[in-house]
């Protein structure tokens, strides 16, 4: 399979986001086109569209949907005629209307929810959202305030319980944060540090 074909094959849904990473490290071919079209949009700071690719978060809704969009333009100027698949786009546009500012939801989340509600309507699935992210994504107390964008760690396709924050700004020159969270399943603590 060439390398257009393998782009192609993403961005029309029928490779998934790690099926496409994957084909990122192992396919020589790949690589090498990739590293050839350094015509990219303004807000890339890498200087080849392979670099940039293999520096995006495959695990990230809004990763996968901007990785989607840059190599659907990307036919588009290579004349490469394709249907874009907007599974991502829906998924990314749904976990913006229904999470809340403390958590950014994984994509493998946002799997495992769809697969038990794909059959609602866009406003009741929004709904049902909202539901599942506040029933699941559990605080002791109150929801984490994070100093930068938000890391709730996941144990599989469930997030772990979180248990609070301690400053932590004493023990360098930056304010910081550390976020201690509990995987029921393992029964273990997971701490997540942020500076700024």
């Amino acid at each position: 399979m060439s390398g257009v074909d393998i782009i192609k094959q993403f961005v029309e849904g029928r490779i998934s986001p790690r099926a496409f990473e994957q084909h990122l490290h192992a396919d020589t071919a790949l690589q090498a086109l990739l590293e050839g079209e350094r015509n990219l949009p303004t807000y890339v700071a890498e200087p080849d569209l392979y670099l940039h690719l293999i520096s995006q978060d495959y695990q990230s809704l809004e990763g996968i949907y901007n990785v989607q969009t840059l190599l659907s333009e990307w036919l588009d100027r290579q004349g490469v005629a394709h249907l874009v698949d907007n599974s991502h786009q829906h998924r990314f546009t749904l976990t913006l209307k229904a999470q809340p500012k403390w958590v950014s939801l994984p994509a493998v989340y946002i799997d495992r929810f769809m697969a038990g509600h794909d059959a609602l309507d866009p406003r009741a699935l929004q709904s049902a959202l909202k539901e599942a992210v506040k029933r699941e994504f559990r605080c002791l107390k109150a929801p984490p305030k994070w100093l930068q964008a938000p890391e709730w760690p996941m144990a599989g396709d469930m997030p772990m319980v979180f248990v609070g924050q301690l400053d932590i700004s004493g023990l360098g020159h930056d304010a910081g944060q550390a976020y201690l969270f509990f995987d029921a399943q393992q029964q273990r603590f997971h701490t997540v540090s942020q500076r700024c």
